[in-house]
């Protein structure tokens, strides 16, 4: 982190939002210590509520380029007077309307799988190493469930999900989807790609800004060179089903909100009826109130759709708020999972028990926001 030679005023502006929790509770941890040793003024700008609490002893709430309320921040959180407020206060602790029930059925399975990569050399003459990013791990997903992959940045969350996905090639092990094996590194049938799709973090980068909408969403249908006659009434319907209206289509992407990017990206998921949406950081860059809703859309469309979702997140609470089951991965290795509520409350391995410690809290006494 770069700071100026003796500053009086450092501006944070979401400097926790990418990171897993452990990193964050660092780096907070350094904000903290630069202040208290340098005698400076932090100014940190974040939506995360529980950071607030943590952090700053003066909170300002900011809707639509006004301040509507401000205050020390305990007396502000036990006390809040603007309907704002409130609502920011109520979607940091949303719990999705979640009625969609799994089956017992398998629809992805990954056995044992293995991915490792070579390291530099050390030394002229030296060698080089290995690194083994994903290390025998063996998981399943059922139909209409929704399975939470949680870890520290480098645990081999995204390899694993390259290689679900089909994009990188496994050194051991195997992917199913419903029985059949997916070739990771190999062009992928287009029945398995029709049945499987992603949601990045990211909507705007994941997007040709230079495309409308409509080709947006359709950007399957183009991979697959599989065109329907009827390819805009079916992105119309796509863009229904998250809450946009077909008007939409013949606008470019740099138009939205990041909500409704995100809503767009999911569209566009939707478009050619998988059975499995992964779902990597979907929701990590987006503010509470924008999140709440993006997490409500899931779990009807998942209602609706018999949808099965892969949740690869470092927000334990939307995991926790989302999924059936869950799964903790270190160092490569699924080093714990069972039932997302089970996990949460009586944590078996150490590595679980530190994610959840290192993750940021309102006080339970403090009546704006319940212990989360």
């Amino acid at each position: 982190m770069a700071v100026a030679l003796n500053p009086e005023l450092l501006i944070a502006d979401e400097p926790t939002t990418a990171l897993d929790v452990t990193t964050q509770a660092q780096i907070l941890d350094l904000l903290k210590g630069l202040v208290d040793e340098e005698g400076m003024s932090l100014l940190l700008i974040t939506h995360d509520l529980a950071v607030v609490a943590g952090m700053a002893a003066h909170v300002a709430v900011m809707q639509e380029g006004r301040i509507v309320e401000q205050g020390p921040t305990e007396t502000l959180f036990r006390a809040m007077t603007h309907p704002y407020t409130a609502a920011l206060f109520a979607a940091s602790s949303h719990q999705p309307a979640r009625t969609a029930q799994a089956q017992p059925t398998p629809l992805l399975e990954v056995e044992d799988a293995v991915r490792s990569y070579r390291t530099a050399r050390v030394g002229l003459f030296g060698r080089s190493g290995t690194f083994r990013a994903v290390d025998g791990v063996t998981l399943r997903v059922n139909r209409g469930e929704s399975l939470g992959l949680v870890g520290e940045s480098g645990c081999g969350k995204s390899t694993l999900t390259r290689a679900i996905l089909g994009l990188d090639a496994l050194q051991g092990g195997r992917v199913r989807l419903d029985g059949e094996e997916i070739h990771a590194g190999h062009h992928l049938d287009t029945d398995l790609r029709r049945r499987m799709q992603v949601v990045f973090q990211d909507p705007y980068g994941s997007f040709n800004p230079r495309w409308k909408v409509e080709r947006l969403v359709a950007e399957p249908f183009h991979l697959m060179q599989t065109r329907p006659r009827d390819m805009r009434s079916k992105v119309a319907a796509a863009l229904a089903d998250v809450g946009i209206e077909a008007a939409a289509m013949d606008r470019y992407i740099h138009e939205f909100s990041g909500g409704q990017r995100q809503r767009i990206a999911i569209a566009r998921a939707l478009i050619t009826n998988p059975e499995l949406i992964v779902l990597d950081e979907a929701v990590s860059a987006l503010d509470v109130r924008v999140r709440a809703q993006i997490l409500d859309l899931l779990a009807s469309l998942q209602a609706e759709h018999g949808l099965a979702y892969l949740f690869i997140s470092h927000d334990l609470s939307v995991v926790r708020a989302s999924t059936d089951r869950v799964l903790v991965m270190k160092a490569g290795r699924i080093v714990e999972q069972g039932p997302t509520e089970t996990v949460f409350t009586a944590p078996d391995h150490p590595y679980t028990r530190s994610l959840i410690a290192a993750t940021p809290r309102i006080p339970a006494d403090w009546q704006g926001g319940p212990d989360a």
